[in-house]
């Protein structure tokens, strides 16, 4: 009989026993926030009693929530179980009449998990080729050092001129982009976020710490120029100058991947899509 539930820290054992094939689940060191309310939500499906297929969603500010976590036992895999445990989960999630959008990010080379968003009625939104750089000096050209921002007002009016030039979407943190809208990014996010702004062209940068298994300078900067722009690679490397444990996180878009010719100064990983409905 096939059952579905949420999960808790008393089903670690289960999820331990799931035959997953994956040699480095990162999921069984985070099992316990993964199962923690009010933000992450882990659901299972069961043959019987055997735990099948996992999957959860987490909420994150502006009515966005991002579905993820996706593991399937390797005896139960071709049998639906994942695209139903999923299903299941969009229509939970959409019982929340705080969700606006229900978003689904994977490698931009997994046919198969873009098959099941596609199945869950969810489009293609934007793409992304995320990784940290591992060596800036050879992209430094200048020292030209961008003006920083510090006012709340002109920081929120920055991103509003994004969203009002129609960018896409905007990552969140590492590894979460969602749609650009004047609610996701919430006030106590946006006070600690950084805003550098280019003395000779005014486009904007945006930068804050993250962690995703290491630390992490988060990089959103959407403009075409991203490799010529005079400054942006001497003032990312400034910042830095006193943490050189951090890694400065790249979020290209697919045009600014495509001009990316110093692949020795980055540690390059596969491209993502995001994919997503809203409600």
């Amino acid at each position: 009989m096939i059952s579905i539930r949420r999960l808790t820290m008393n089903d670690f054992s289960l999820y331990q026993q799931m035959q997953t094939g994956m040699n480095n689940d990162y999921m069984l060191t985070v099992f316990e926030r993964l199962v923690t309310p009010p933000a992450n939500y882990l659901y299972g499906l069961f043959d019987d009693d055997i735990l099948a297929s996992v999957a959860g969603y987490t909420y994150f500010p502006g009515g966005n929530a991002m579905l993820g976590r996706l593991r399937s036992d390797k005896q139960f895999r071709q049998l639906g179980y994942s695209t139903q445990l999923l299903h299941y989960l969009v229509d939970t999630v959409k019982q929340d009449p705080s969700v606006k959008f229900i978003g689904g990010y994977t490698q931009i080379d997994n046919t198969p998990a873009k098959k099941i968003l596609t199945k869950l009625g969810m489009k293609h939104i934007d793409t992304y080729h995320s990784f940290p750089a591992v060596n800036l000096k050879p992209l430094i050209t200048d020292q030209i050092l961008w003006d920083e921002i510090t006012d709340y007002d002109e920081k929120r009016q920055a991103l509003q001129s994004l969203t009002n030039r129609g960018v896409a979407s905007f990552p969140y943190e590492a590894y979460y982009p969602f749609p650009l809208t004047e609610n996701l990014i919430p006030a106590e996010k946006l006070r600690v976020m950084r805003l550098f702004k280019s003395p000779l062209t005014g486009h904007c940068l945006f930068v804050d710490n993250d962690y995703k298994g290491e630390a992490l300078l988060n990089i959103r900067y959407v403009h075409d120029d991203l490799f010529t722009t005079p400054g942006l690679f001497f003032t990312i490397d400034q910042l830095l100058k006193h943490e050189p444990d951090r890694l400065p996180w790249f979020n290209f878009s697919l045009t600014q991947y495509q001009k990316l010719t110093d692949k020795d100064c980055f540690r390059l990983e596969p491209g993502w899509e995001l994919h997503g409905t809203f409600i």
